[in-house]
C-alpha cells in the first residue's frame, strides 16, 4: 500500500506538470483537456484501494458524520482565513517572484454570468469536493493510516500534501504556488481540528473558490460591482 501511495503523490505531481506544459507550450495544448480526467482517474483507483483495504472509508475522512453548525462554521472560517491569508502575503509573493498568481486560465471564461456558473459548478465539484477527497483525504488522511498513524506520521502526510498539493498548482507560476501551499495547510489543519472530517475542507475550498471566482466575475464587469 505504501508503494501505492508513492505512486499516487508522484502521479499528482506528473498532471500538475501536465497541465503546466499544455498551458506553456503551444504544440502540447492539444492535451490540454487530459490533466484533470488523470488525475479524477488516479484519485478514484487509489480512493477504491483504500476503502477495500483495512483502512476503509473512516481512514480517509468519513469518519465523523456531517454535523451542520460545527462544519458550516468551520468551513466558513477556514476559507476566511485562506481569502485573508491570499490578501496578506499576495504583496510579498509580488516582491518575491516579480509578479502575482497566473489566474489566466479562468479570465477568459469567468468574464460572462454563465462563464462563472460554470466555474462555480466546477469549483464544487472538482476543487472542493475532488481536490479535497485526493489531497486532504487519500494522501494526507490515507498516507497517515498506511503508516504507523502517529503523530509523527500525521505531521509527514500533513505538509507533504501541502507541497504536492502546490506543485499541481505550477500553471499558477511561483506566487500560485506558494500561495496554494499556504491553503494547503490551512484545508489540511482544518481537517486535523475537525478531526479528520474532510466536510469543513470542502466547504472552505468551496467558498473560498467562489469568492475568487466572484472577484474575477466582478473585476470582468465593474459595472455590476457598482
Amino acid at each position: 500500500m505504501r508503494y501505492l501511495m508513492a505512486i499516487f503523490a508522484a502521479g499528482l505531481v506528473l498532471t500538475g506538470g501536465l497541465r503546466w506544459a499544455t498551458r506553456s507550450f503551444e504544440s502540447m495544448s492539444g492535451l490540454s483537456g487530459l490533466p484533470t480526467p488523470l488525475y479524477v482517474a488516479l484519485t478514484v483507483i487509489v480512493v477504491v484501494r483504500l476503502v477495500r483495504s483495512p483502512i476503509g472509508w473512516a481512514g480517509i475522512g468519513f469518519n465523523v458524520p456531517f454535523r451542520p453548525v460545527r462544519h458550516v462554521a468551520l468551513g466558513l472560517a477556514a476559507a476566511a482565513a485562506v481569502v485573508l491569508a491570499g490578501e496578506l502575503l499576495t504583496p510579498l509573493w509580488i516582491a518575491l517572484f516579480e509578479g502575482g498568481r497566473d489566474l489566466s486560465r479562468f479570465e477568459a471564461t469567468v468574464g460572462t454570468l454563465p462563464g462563472l456558473i460554470g466555474l462555480l459548478v466546477f469549483s464544487w465539484l472538482f476543487a472542493a469536493f475532488g481536490e479535497e477527497l485526493a489531497f486532504r483525504g487519500a494522501l494526507m488522511r490515507g498516507l497517515a493510516s498506511v503508516l504507523d498513524g502517529g503523530r509523527g506520521a500525521i505531521l509527514f502526510a500533513y505538509f507533504l500534501q501541502a507541497i504536492i498539493f502546490a506543485l499541481v498548482h505550477v500553471y499558477q507560476g511561483p506566487a500560485g504556488v506558494a500561495g496554494t501551499f499556504v491553503s494547503g495547510l490551512i484545508y489540511g489543519g482544518v481537517v486535523l481540528i475537525a478531526g479528520g472530517s474532510l466536510w469543513p475542507a470542502m466547504l472552505a475550498h468551496g467558498f473560498s473558490n467562489s469568492y475568487g471566482l466572484i472577484s474575477l466575475w466582478l473585476q470582468a464587469n465593474p459595472n455590476t460591482a457598482m
